[in-house]
């Protein structure tokens, strides 16, 4: 099996420290929930701009966010197909089931989605079948991963050391970014091995239990020095695969990441009135749907999301009840809005 050699430092111990405390504000802050669906829909944009930029992608933020609403823009076929598989990768990685192990087909599934239409039928969820490498700017070789014959087993090595017992133990920011780092040194994959290492990292977080409903967008703190980022995956292989340094470097990620998390919850300044609650992912979605319609009949709610009268009533009661949506007239002439 395979077992990452790191040391934990005192440093690595404090961000872990600072990054759990932080997390732990986020989850019980006081915020409007109206709002949770905006900013989940902005932090799934960010993630696919950062993490196809990492890799090229020309696209802007702003570019992408229109994508992700749907709209047409002057992109070339690639770049938008790539920003729609990073958004359909990171929905299918939130739609995961918590502590659920991680299997090969999981993992192959997940590359499928993220070089659909991208790569050939042949690549797109199937190991490598020539050797790859690493170059930098320049063109020079930097690294070479192990070979084609080697791309499953050790992929299989890394699955059964992240379903393990001992990965367990650990804490969520420590096995999402040994398990990111392997990856990607495996490179089992023809391309798209940098975007599929950074979703397993993601998904590691999530399935942990270091979830931020949604709200985390690491991948930006990679994007925005992108040739460190390079440097400090080398740097690990060149120590012989120690992991140590490349584990703080992570955890300072995660750090600042949810630092401005934290930041852009108490920049909205929103007085809430209504008690706090945890939204179903229906509520969710009708609230992007009121936000996007502005007033909505009651029977367009039941079209749009193959619902009964009663079904949508039960969803909704408890939002009208928080006064997170306002209902207004009676039976079916009844229509509903945001405040």
């Amino acid at each position: 099996m395979y077992k990452p050699r790191f040391d934990i430092s005192p440093r690595l111990l404090s961000l872990v420290t600072q990054a759990a405390e932080i997390r732990a504000w986020i989850n019980s802050a006081v915020v409007d929930v109206s709002w949770l669906p905006i900013l989940q829909r902005e932090t799934a944009a960010r993630l696919a701009h950062s993490s196809t930029a990492i890799e090229g992608n020309p696209l802007t933020l702003p570019e992408v966010e229109a994508i992700a609403r749907g709209e047409e823009i002057g992109a070339k076929a690639k770049d938008r197909q790539e920003i729609l598989n990073a958004l359909a990768a990171m929905n299918w990685v939130w739609n995961r089931k918590a502590e659920v192990p991680i299997k090969e087909s999981d993992l192959l599934r997940l590359h499928r989605v993220l070089t659909r239409e991208v790569l050939s039928d042949e690549q797109s969820g199937h190991y490598k079948t020539r050797q790859n490498r690493i170059v930098d700017h320049r063109g020079i070789t930097v690294y070479t991963p192990p070979p084609p014959d080697k791309a499953r087993p050790l992929t299989l090595e890394l699955l059964d050391w992240i379903n393990s017992r001992e990965s367990k133990t650990l804490h969520p920011v420590i096995t999402s970014a040994i398990a990111h780092h392997r990856l990607v040194s495996i490179h089992p994959f023809a391309d798209g091995n940098g975007r599929i290492s950074r979703a397993l990292a993601i998904w590691l977080l999530y399935s942990r239990g270091f979830d931020t409903h949604h709200l985390f967008a690491l991948d930006e703190y990679f994007e925005r020095e992108r040739q460190l980022y390079y440097q400090k995956i080398q740097q690990a292989r060149d120590l012989d695969d120690d992991l140590s340094n490349w584990l703080e470097y992570v955890a300072e990620g995660v750090v600042e990441t949810l630092s401005k998390v934290k930041e852009r919850i108490l920049s909205l300044k929103i007085a809430v009135a209504a008690p706090r609650m945890l939204l179903t992912k229906r509520q969710e979605d009708i609230l992007r749907f009121l936000r996007d319609r502005g007033r909505v009949k009651a029977p367009e709610i039941e079209k749009a999301f193959s619902l009964t009268r009663a079904r949508v009533n039960q969803i909704i009661k408890p939002l009208i009840d928080a006064g997170l949506v306002i209902r207004e007239g009676q039976t079916r002439a009844t229509t509903y809005r945001l405040p």
